[in-house]
């Protein structure tokens, strides 16, 4: 059990740690440590009921995230969608003891209902359309918890081999084969072209992605 007045000193001095998870710790310190790290930080905080995780993402992890973005980008702009990429923004519900950043998140169906907000108030604004968890290194702590609490509709999540998408149903989240957004972009397709990026470059991957849109 860590003792209250001495959490932050202990946070931050391990906050550069791959990987290091913390029990006990109460949401007033894990909102000060969100507080006091700030926006320019190269680490992920997750908080589930007291215990928090802290997660600094090695290359692999950003360069999946980075091609995941690219796809998205690419399909919105050829189905004519608007996108709103918000990357790891922080997402936290008071109520549950919940909160966490996804490796990315993008508003597409919701984009216009955020545009121009600059602070995103979950309690006000409608959640991110989806959401990625690139879960390489192991098991961390379980954020579907946090989505459900935030109502996100579709989370995607890539565990260093398989890509898999889960859609909100009532209370949980289901697997299903395509995406809410994209209709036509399955999950094996996603993986598919994470190969492609990895082994033949961005720009191949890319290629791959516009021929497959319907149409």
């Amino acid at each position: 059990m860590l003792v209250e007045s001495h959490v932050l000193d202990r946070l931050t001095a391990h906050a550069t740690a791959e990987k290091h998870i913390y029990y006990g710790v109460s949401w007033d310190a894990y909102l000060q440590l969100l507080e006091e790290l700030g926006d320019d930080r190269n680490v992920r905080l997750t908080f589930n009921r007291g215990v928090l995780e802290i997660m600094s993402p090695k290359r692999l992890h950003e360069q999946i995230t980075r091609l995941i973005d690219m796809v998205v980008t690419l399909l919105a702009f050829e189905l004519g969608l608007n996108v709103d990429n918000c990357g790891a923004m922080t997402l936290r519900v008071a109520a549950a003891q919940r909160g966490g950043e996804p490796d990315s998140c993008f508003y597409i169906a919701n984009e216009a209902a955020v545009r121009g907000v600059e602070e995103i108030d979950l309690q006000v604004h409608p959640p991110p359309d989806i959401v990625l968890e690139v879960d390489i290194t192991g098991p961390s702590l379980d954020k579907f918890g946090l989505y459900l609490a935030t109502r996100i509709p579709e989370v995607w999540r890539y565990d260093g081999a398989h890509m898999s998408f889960h859609a909100l149903t009532g209370d949980r989240y289901e697997t299903t084969p395509n995406s809410l957004c994209f209709p036509h972009l399955t999950a094996s397709m996603l993986e598919r072209y994470l190969t492609i990026g990895r082994e033949q470059g961005s720009t191949a991957m890319l290629q791959t992605v516009k021929s497959e849109i319907p149409g």
